[in-house]
């Protein structure tokens, strides 16, 4: 029944996010032997735009099975996500050391009705898969079996190195906590350590030796996360409190006892860390995946054992948590109906939801198609979203805001902006961007049912010598669209005057 319903709750939030492009190209240019690549170029160009290692290596399994990457991420996710409730469930039953009951599956029931779970079983990232690996290897050292948390451990660093925050917070939490009683040994702790190191460290030499650099692209340019702690770490941690009702945990506070700190104290450390970084664009708080679980567990746990000790009768922590997954029920209804109605724009004025989210990839998708079909396929674009678009078209692309471009490294000082949104806040100079002469320019594009004025052209921070080059993809039919048709009118991106670009070229030529 929990396994329907939260099927039922996936498919509410079906969408692709623009990032998942990312790695969905990394994957097909591997799939298609150009290697873990993002431009295929020759000589190749080396650059690791992405952190999720595993995960590309998966999708690229697929693409050379035949199912493209698009195709098979939601499909994982979302076979992560259930596998992600029946972890949480067993994680807090070898706990407690309790059989099988109603009462073990309360953390999933709360689960379902949290969209800062359920959403992440679509988006086709590696959010959900990460998740289930983390909380796979806690359940296993739960069990005492070292060894297999140990190479568990390493499947979610490389899935998403962030895991290891959670994962290894759990383990020495746990050792602290039942150390004394049930002390596994050193020569357990040693084997686990590394099988768990080992390929996380063969993997860093790997990436030495392929990219040249000891950490991906991505390091370099979200790093600056950590100047946007005061606003959007603190408003990304207080949105996913109130969106996983954190507060229930303070009602739960005198229940809380030491042993409650293994699921706690990692549950702590990964809210930290999502500030320390400064927190995320998205809504529904994807740092947040594994934090949301351990957070429903522990609800789970102390209302049962507050319950014992107050009634004796397990029924009541039953009834509690019920209530609270309809609460939580009743406000993703509330939430997701607020999302839908913003295709476009802002939930709150700062976070992108996901029909924003899902309505933008499309277009790009759209556009994507009609440049591969009408463009060379030697066309150099801008972008400043290095997804659907250039996954899509298959062009080659400058990423203005570096992920998956080798500009960063060729920048002596990398100014960040303390206003930008995290992950966009350091951006190519011009001369930089200028370096492969790109044959269009769509980061300072403009997206709309009407052709932009074309002296508007000359103010776009390119300076003059360039005009309007426009995409008329027409109307396509998309179910996910009210009508069934998405039209997006025009796409357009800045052409160097007196340069042919396939069918854009000059009037007076």
């Amino acid at each position: 029944m929990i396994a329907v319903v939260a099927v039922l709750h996936m498919r509410a939030w079906v969408f692709v996010c623009d990032d998942a492009y990312i790695s969905f190209r990394y994957a097909r240019n591997l799939a298609e032997g150009a290697g873990l690549v993002f431009n295929d170029l020759v000589p190749p160009e080396f650059v690791e735009g992405y952190t999720n290692f595993l995960w590309v290596l998966m999708l690229a399994l697929g693409a050379v099975l035949g199912v493209m990457p698009e195709q098979l991420a939601p499909w994982l996710t979302q076979a992560a996500t259930l596998a992600g409730l029946w972890l949480v469930c067993e994680l807090v039953r070898r706990l407690r050391g309790v059989a099988w009951s109603i009462e073990a599956v309360l953390p999933a029931v709360l689960l379902v009705a949290a969209p800062e779970f359920m959403v992440w079983g679509h988006g086709g990232l590696e959010t959900s898969m990460a998740a289930a690996l983390s909380l796979a290897a806690m359940v296993m050292v739960a069990g005492r079996r070292w060894r297999t948390a140990g190479v568990l451990t390493a499947l979610a660093g490389l899935t998403r190195v962030d895991a290891l925050v959670p994962t290894g917070l759990f383990v020495g939490t746990w050792l602290i906590v039942h150390g004394r009683k049930d002390w596994p040994g050193w020569g357990a702790l040693l084997q686990a350590g590394a099988l768990a190191a080992g390929p996380l460290v063969a993997h860093m030499l790997w990436r030495h030796a392929y990219y040249g650099y000891w950490w991906p692209n991505t390091w370099l340019i979200k790093q600056a996360g950590v100047e946007l702690r005061g606003t959007w770490g603190v408003a990304y941690v207080e949105a996913w409190g109130r969106g996983v009702g954190a507060w229930v945990m303070l009602l739960l506070s005198p229940w809380v006892r030491g042993r409650h700190a293994v699921l706690l104290v990692p549950l702590l450390g990964t809210v930290a860390y999502a500030w320390a970084v400064g927190g995320d664009f998205m809504a529904y708080g994807r740092f947040l995946v594994i934090a949301t679980a351990l957070l429903a567990g522990a609800v789970g746990w102390v209302t049962c054992e507050a319950a014992e000790r107050w009634s004796r009768r397990v029924p009541i922590a039953v009834l509690v948590v019920v209530v609270l997954a309809g609460l939580l029920g009743w406000q993703a209804r509330a939430r997701w109906s607020e999302d839908r109605a913003r295709p476009t724009g802002w939930l709150a004025g700062r976070w992108e939801g996901v029909t924003a989210m899902d309505r933008f990839a499309r277009e790009r998708v759209h556009v994507g198609r009609w440049m591969r079909d009408n463009l060379p396929r030697e066309t150099w674009l801008t972008v400043g979203a290095a997804g659907a678009l250039p996954y899509v078209s298959g062009l080659p692309v400058v990423d203005v805001y570096g992920l998956v471009d080798p500009w960063p490294r060729r920048v002596e000082v990398l100014r960040a902006s303390a206003k930008g949104r995290p992950g966009h806040q350091v951006s190519a100079p011009l001369a930089e961007i200028r370096v492969r002469d790109p044959d269009l320019f769509c980061h300072v594009g403009h997206v709309g049912k009407r052709r932009p004025n074309a002296a508007s052209a000359a103010g776009r921070g390119l300076g003059p010598g360039y005009a309007w080059a426009c995409v008329e993809p027409g109307p396509v039919a998309d179910a996910r669209e009210p009508n069934g048709v998405l039209d997006l009118g025009f796409y357009c991106c800045l052409r160097p005057v007196g340069r042919d670009v396939g069918p854009f070229r000059d009037e007076r030529r």
